[in-house]
């Protein structure tokens, strides 16, 4: 039957009688898990008891870095045979939006792909160009109905990633500035999406180190959450992830309108939750806080999902690898040569000798400090702990000038322990009362032969570093970023991990005593 217009009129009417002027809803964020699934089973017991309560009035995201970190998530990135891991948690609750982080690039494109084949929702990042069309490879954002109101999701990844991933495990994508995705993209939704909310999920943390980065730097901001939430207006609410540094906090933009950042940390310590109301024509009401997850109880249904996981990867994370004669602890380097950094330098200079490119110099930080290893026999788990990330290993050409550029701005920004290379090879003090460029006198080379500013050296040190990571390189030695692969010389197929595994199998006791070739005096 034809519809008059007074019936069409009619319907219309009756249609915006029954949408809802307003609604509210909860934005839970996860983020940076690296893995650690198991230690998520409280997590799982909170996030469902709230499914339960709030329905589809929860909006659960999460911001990526779950591919890298533990044993069993090794094991399942590598077993085709299984669901992976990863897309297993995301689909168990299951979560609505995700983002991408760069461990789970660093897990190398066949597993990142077939996870993200594998998940149940949407997975948004604007920024990673797929080359051979143009366009961002995954969606850049996403729309989600409730209610008659319009959430879009904007994800954006830091582009550094092409500092610390190499090209065989990204091939064929391009990493674009997040702060130019950020201003075209929200405009972009703002003007065809009209969204009632505009969220961000970005994997990039706060703010950079080098606050003085200028505005042409090729890859902009490594942390770029800050200066965007702050810039590109129309960000109601940004969840971020990447730094590891829980917060909740609100921000005033360039237009004057208050935007919410969040961060929930790592590893499942706590939820970023945001409380937001909707109501039509008016900006949205919004709280938000961190909810600690420790004291919840183990959800009995997650640990049943994650038990197979765990039961195939047992054997691997239990096989026995080396004797430990003494206890060590990362936080030992801030002092001087400690076992924690020295076993990984004689490793490293051992496996590139084996390999034909014996180096001069060794670099290496802690990856770590949220663990400590007793004496006694080390198995693969223990090397998961020592180790967590599956960087490989490379050589590259230094002068001594760079060395001694590199060692003082890795004492100027040890706070950050990952990013506190100290070396071997080398004999050398830092003393704590002088400036910055004054702190590191190198006296000689281990072997006592003099060390020179001006000669080139080989230096082995991870990939991640060897890449640019830390900026060591850009804000350290002053190369350019694009300078940065002329100086490489060799990079290992297998992961640096894998090989100080098999190293210190074959050694069967480990060292108990440190290099002890530097001490800072203060």
């Amino acid at each position: 039957m034809k519809k008059t217009a007074l019936t069409m009129l009619i319907l219309t009417l009756m249609g915006a009688a029954c949408t809802p002027k307003e609604t509210r809803l909860t934005f839970v964020e996860t983020t940076d898990t690296h893995g650690s699934f198991a230690e998520f089973a409280n997590d799982a017991a909170l996030i469902r008891q709230m499914k339960n309560e709030l329905g589809d009035h929860l909006i659960l995201l999460d911001n990526g870095d779950n591919m890298q970190g533990t044993p069993y998530q090794y094991c399942s990135n590598r077993d085709a045979e299984h669901p992976n891991l990863v897309s297993a948690f995301l689909n168990f609750f299951p979560y609505d939006v995700i983002g991408v982080g760069n461990h789970d690039v660093e897990a190398g494109r066949a597993v990142f792909d077939r996870v993200y084949s594998e998940v149940k929702m949407p997975v948004v990042c604007a920024n990673v160009i797929d080359e051979s069309t143009g366009k961002p490879y995954w969606q850049p954002y996403v729309v989600l109905q409730r209610d008659g109101f319009k959430i879009a999701v904007l994800g954006l990844l830091t582009p550094y990633v092409v500092t610390w991933v190499p090209d065989r495990l990204r091939p064929g994508l391009r990493f674009e500035k997040a702060e130019d995705a950020a201003a075209f993209w929200v405009k972009r939704i703002r003007e065809t999406e009209h969204p009632d909310l505009m969220v961000g999920l970005f994997h990039s943390g706060w703010e950079p180190q080098e606050q003085n980065l200028p505005e042409d730097a090729p890859l902009g901001r490594e942390n770029s959450t800050k200066w965007i939430a702050e810039h590109v207006p129309g960000l109601d609410l940004v969840f971020y992830g990447h730094d590891h540094r829980a917060r909740a906090e609100k921000i005033v933009n360039i237009e004057g309108d208050t935007v919410y950042v969040l961060n929930s940390g790592c590893r499942g310590a706590a939820f970023a939750e945001a409380d937001v109301k909707l109501e039509k024509g008016k900006r949205p009401i919004i709280h938000v806080g961190l909810t600690p997850t420790e004291d919840q109880e183990v959800d009995p249904d997650f640990a049943a999902m994650l038990q197979p996981y765990l039961d195939r990867a047992e054997q691997y994370q239990n096989e026995e690898v080396a004797v430990l004669p003494v206890k060590i602890v990362p936080d030992e380097v801030y002092q001087g040569s400690c076992l924690w950094v020295d076993e990984i330098h004689r490793c490293q200079f051992d496996v590139v000798e084996a390999c034909g490119y014996p180096a001069d110099i060794s670099l290496a930080a802690p990856l770590s400090s949220r663990f400590e290893l007793e004496p006694g026999m080390l198995t693969v788990d223990d090397f998961f702990k020592w180790y967590p990330f599956e960087n490989s290993l490379a050589v590259v050409e230094m002068t001594g000038r760079d060395v001694k550029a590199h060692l003082e701005y890795s004492y100027e920004i040890r706070s950050i322990i990952f990013n506190f290379d100290c070396a071997a090879g080398i004999v050398y003090q830092i003393d704590d009362r002088k400036p910055y460029g004054e702190r590191v006198t190198i006296i000689n080379m281990a072997d006592g032969t003099p060390f020179e500013l001006d000669k080139t050296y080989r230096v082995v040190m991870n990939s991640y570093r060897s890449m640019g990571g830390g900026n060591h390189f850009v804000n350290g030695c002053g190369w350019a970023q694009e300078d940065i692969a002329a100086h490489r010389v060799w990079n290992s197929e297998e992961d640096l991990r894998t090989l100080f595994i098999e190293w210190a199998r074959k050694k069967g006791t480990l060292d108990e005593n440190p290099l002890n070739n530097w001490e800072v005096e203060s």
